[in-house]
């Protein structure tokens, strides 16, 4: 039943990390509503890995670019997009959300890790994506991208500590004010989110260590990757096509649904 659990939950992570419907906020739904204790903290871990590594599979040409970018650039100074602009505007964009975690994190999770406090994010969000995305142009393209724009970006990946608003959700939506297209914003959203996920697995390298024989650890990580790798597919080709409508749709159903429910 343990695997089982695990594996279920990975699969819930692996959804919701990548759609724009707040993976926190299910994942706290599931923890009151099925399990009704809170999530272990070697398992919760386990999963936000694992949708680490589905970013950093999925998008590993752009992940080798920039490596290579930068190695190019120390050896001969030759500077190009990767280097001197997505690396950079990467480091950029996560320091409002480091800054936060590190200061309010505990506050944070103490007020808003609840499902009451979930609602109001999941129907305000939703709305607001599929409002944004219908009335801003897609006329930018992600070359065009500035340092500027990341920490604007990044301040709203700050605001996806509270759960219910949607870590993708949000980031997205901030990338769609700047006109990026939708493709070119979700990428950047989930570009943005490694650097944000590796600092949250390095913060937690001790509780790490200490659960590495649970084997419950390696079952939801790995359910989680690959389901990530999925729903990071299925969302660029689904919004290219259909927009945020459902997504808008799903959110406010499900706080109307909470509401009901608490």
């Amino acid at each position: 039943m343990d695997a089982i659990y695990s594996a279920l939950l990975g699969a819930v992570q692996g959804i919701t990390e990548f759609l724009p419907v707040s993976s926190s906020a299910h994942l706290i739904l599931w923890s009151s509503f099925v399990n009704s204790e809170p999530l272990p903290i070697h398992l919760n871990i386990a999963l936000h890995i694992g949708t680490l590594l589905a970013v950093l599979i999925f998008f590993w040409r752009d992940w080798f670019k920039i490596s290579s970018g930068c190695v190019e650039f120390l050896s001969s100074g030759k500077k190009s997009f990767e280097s001197h602009t997505m690396l950079p505007a990467l480091l950029v964009g996560s320091i409002p959300a480091g800054v936060v975690g590190i200061l309010w994190q505990d506050s944070i999770e103490a007020i808003f890790h609840n499902p009451q406090t979930t609602v109001v994010p999941l129907a305000v969000v939703g709305v607001a994506l599929w409002y944004v995305d219908k009335i801003r142009p897609a006329s930018s393209r992600l070359s065009q991208l500035s340092l500027f724009h990341a920490f604007v970006i990044g301040i709203f990946q700050a605001m996806a500590l509270i759960p219910g608003v949607s870590r993708s959700g949000i980031t997205i939506l901030a990338g769609r004010l700047y006109s990026f297209d939708r493709h070119d914003a979700a990428k950047f959203s989930f570009l943005l989110g490694t650097p944000a996920m590796t600092g949250a697995a390095l913060l937690n390298a001790g509780d790490i260590a200490v659960n590495l024989t649970h084997p419950d650890f390696y079952i939801g990580l790995i359910s989680s990757m690959l389901v990530g790798c999925l729903s990071i597919g299925f969302l660029l080709k689904f919004i290219a096509r259909f927009g945020f409508g459902a997504f808008a749709i799903y959110r406010v159903l499900l706080a109307v649904l909470l509401m009901a429910i608490l």
